[in-house]
């Protein structure tokens, strides 16, 4: 029983703050085009988003700016597109990875054009 409690407890206290204010200062600068809409998120995305500004400082200045760009992207989308985006992500991840290579090597192209 004790050991089902620490293990609750352990979850509860592991949540992503729902609480933009709750988030580190170096957090929210990585962050803040998703400002608005953070407590909307769901504590899974909110991992995921907290797990991507706590590496940002490790990465190159390329790839920090890539990765500014992405977040300023996604938080111009609409709710539709956002839907989009993740039903497409999801098809792309269920293809044989040769065909999913392909995909991606056409998305790079089509990035890189624009």
């Amino acid at each position: 029983m004790s050991l089902l409690l620490f293990c609750a407890a352990t979850a509860v206290a592991a949540a992503p703050p729902a609480d933009w204010v709750a988030l580190a200062p170096a957090q929210q600068a990585v962050l803040a085009p998703l400002a608005a809409e953070w407590a909307s998120y769901s504590a899974g995305q909110r991992q995921h988003l907290l797990a991507l500004a706590e590496q940002y400082p490790h990465h190159s200045a390329a790839e920090r700016s890539r990765i500014d760009a992405r977040i300023r992207h996604w938080a111009s989308l609409s709710p539709a597109e956002r839907n989009r985006a993740r039903d497409n992500y999801k098809k792309v991840q269920r293809l044989p990875s040769p065909q999913r290579e392909q995909v991606k090597e056409k998305l790079k192209q089509v990035q890189a054009a624009n």
